[in-house]
């Protein structure tokens, strides 16, 4: 015999429509307390992965500020796409009531290109060109990288700083897990700072 209703009574009907009524609602509750519990199971791998990669989550284009010779600055990374060059901007801020020239004459600068293990792959002078910030305003010096000088450098460094097989979703998931950091030492009279943020492969192919 299958299974259903088969009493004639409308009162036992009444009470097998309520059953099924309650069966359903039961089961819609289930179903929000494992949405729930998987949610919830989500969250606690986000906190771990957090906890452990600090940096995945922070915004990669742009370096801590710090103070240097009274100026906040910051190392920031164009956005401009280019396949040939790569931007940087070293931000300053002028809080002073006095218009100031920058770079200082006895500046110097270098920029570099590291490994995750720190081991530097590259290095160069930096000559920024000189640039009058007004009083209280914020401006920048420009650093272009030419992706050309890099094109010779050894593994394990091309690995990590060039993606040969760019796809958009596999680029996506191998940044949680490969960065190079660029930075740009900056040596005055007064103090010596480190201005450093995490990238990206750079997206292009090596020359045979």
């Amino acid at each position: 015999m299958s299974k259903g209703y088969h009493s004639k009574s409308p009162e036992e009907f009444r009470e097998y429509l309520k059953s099924i009524g309650n069966q359903k609602s039961k089961f819609r509750w289930r179903q929000i307390v494992i949405l729930l519990d998987i949610f919830l199971l989500i969250f606690v791998i986000y906190l771990v992965f957090r906890s452990l990669n600090p940096g995945s989550f922070e915004d990669p284009t742009q370096s801590a500020k710090q103070i240097i010779d009274g100026n906040p600055m910051y190392l920031a990374l164009s956005r401009e796409v280019d396949d040939t060059n790569q931007g940087y901007f070293l931000f300053i801020e002028n809080n002073t009531n006095q218009d100031q020239i920058f770079p200082d004459k006895n500046w110097e600068g270098e920029f570099r290109i590291l490994t995750k293990e720190g081991v530097v792959c590259f290095s160069e002078k930096v000559k920024w060109d000189s640039k009058t910030i007004p009083k209280f305003s914020k401006g920048f010096l420009y650093h272009s990288l030419s992706l050309k000088n890099l094109q010779s450098i050894a593994e394990p460094c091309y690995s990590e700083i060039f993606d040969v097989d760019y796809t958009f979703f596999r680029s996506k998931f191998r940044n949680l897990t490969l960065s190079f950091s660029a930075q740009i030492l900056l040596v005055t009279e007064k103090s010596q700072a480190i201005f450093q943020i995490k990238q990206k492969p750079y997206r292009i192919k090596k020359e045979k």
